[in-house]
C-alpha cells in the first residue's frame, strides 16, 4: 500500500495516519491535521490554505489568551463579552472590535483544557447566512441541525464559519445584534442614519457616473464610490477597524 509523506511536517503518514487535501497533498492527522479547528473543512482545503489557518489559529490562540481570558473576568459592563453559538463558542468583544471562534480540547474527559481560537476583526464581517440540514442521530432519528454561516473578509485561512446554533431563533438574535453594532438595522431610532448612508451613496454613483462620462473617473474616486457604497450597504466600520487594529497590535 503506497504511503506518503505530509506535506508540512514531512512525516511518513499511511491510510490510516493521513489526511489527503483537495489538491492531492497529504497532512499527517497525529499532528499537523491536529493544529486545524475541528469545523475547517480540509477535505476541500488545500495545502496553502491549510498552512494559512494554522497560522491563524496559532497567532489567534495568542489573541484569544491575552485579550479574550481577562476580558471573560471583567465586571466592567463596557468590557463584557457576547456570547453565541450552541455552546458559546463566539466571543464578541465590542470594546475592542475583535471575534474569537474557540474549540476547547481536553486531554481526559474534562482535565486538561486548553482553547484554541481563531481571531477576527469584527469589521472584517460582511455576512452572516441562516444554514440547516436535516441528518441520523445516533438512535436512527432524523433530526434538524441549524446553523450561522459567518464570512469574512481580509481573512488568510479560515474566512467562512458554520457555526451551529439552537434555531432560528438564534440566528435572527444573532443577526439583529450585528446589524446594530453596525448601524445598518432597519428600527425607527436609526433612519436617520441609515438614510443619509443612502443619500451618500446616491450621490457617490451620481459623480461616478458624470466622471466616466467626462473621462475624469481614476482609481482613487473608483475607491471612494466603492467605500461610499459598502457603508450604505454595510455601515460605517472606521471605528471599529480602528479599535481592532489598535488591539491587534498589543499582542506579544
Amino acid at each position: 500500500m503506497a504511503k506518503h509523506n505530509c506535506a508540512i511536517c514531512g512525516a511518513e503518514v499511511g491510510l490510516i495516519s493521513e489526511q489527503k487535501l483537495a489538491d492531492g497533498n497529504y497532512i499527517c492527522r497525529k499532528v499537523c491535521s491536529k493544529k486545524c479547528l475541528k469545523i475547517f473543512n480540509q477535505v476541500e482545503a488545500t495545502l496553502s490554505s491549510v498552512t494559512s489557518h494554522i497560522e491563524q489559529v496559532e497567532f489567534g490562540t495568542k489573541v484569544w489568551n491575552q485579550i479574550f481570558v481577562p476580558l471573560t473576568k471583567t465586571k466592567v459592563k463596557e468590557e463584557k463579552l457576547k456570547r453565541f453559538g450552541r455552546n458559546g463558542e463566539l466571543y464578541v468583544s465590542p470594546s475592542t472590535g475583535l471575534v474569537a471562534v474557540t474549540e476547547n480540547r481536553y486531554k481526559i474527559f474534562i482535565f486538561g483544557k486548553t482553547t484554541l481560537a481563531c481571531v477576527y476583526r469584527l469589521a472584517d464581517l460582511y455576512g452572516y447566512d441562516y444554514d440547516y440540514e436535516t441528518v441520523k442521530n445516533s438512535e436512527g432519528k432524523e433530526e434538524t441541525k441549524h446553523y450561522c454561516v459567518l464570512m469574512f473578509q481580509n481573512t488568510p485561512g479560515m474566512y467562512q464559519v458554520r457555526l451551529e446554533i439552537r434555531g432560528s431563533k438564534d440566528f435572527d438574535s444573532m443577526a439583529k445584534y450585528f446589524d446594530t453594532q453596525f448601524g445598518i438595522q432597519k428600527t425607527l431610532g436609526n433612519i436617520k442614519n441609515t438614510f443619509k448612508h443612502q443619500m451618500d451613496a446616491a450621490k457617490a454613483i451620481a459623480g461616478a457616473f458624470k466622471a466616466a462620462k467626462d473621462g475624469t473617473m481614476d482609481e482613487t474616486k473608483a475607491e471612494e464610490t466603492m467605500d461610499i457604497l459598502d457603508t450604505a450597504k454595510y455601515g460605517d466600520r472606521t471605528e471599529w477597524i480602528a479599535k481592532a487594529d489598535a488591539a491587534l497590535a498589543s499582542v506579544k
